[in-house]
């Protein structure tokens, strides 16, 4: 399998990574927020918005 994958050309690479981003993106804009808002309390999260 490491060898199929060093031999891959250019622009299959680049079609790897861009599906991996457009799958990536939607995700870790869910996930980020709602673990953010799990961890911090509400009033540290107030106080940081002041600022």
């Amino acid at each position: 399998m490491r060898a199929y994958l060093s031999h891959l050309p250019p622009k299959t690479w680049a079609l790897v990574v861009l599906s991996a981003i457009l799958v990536a993106y939607p995700i870790a804009r869910i996930v980020i927020p709602a673990v953010v808002h799990a961890m911090v309390p509400d009033v540290v999260e107030t106080v940081l918005k002041v600022i």
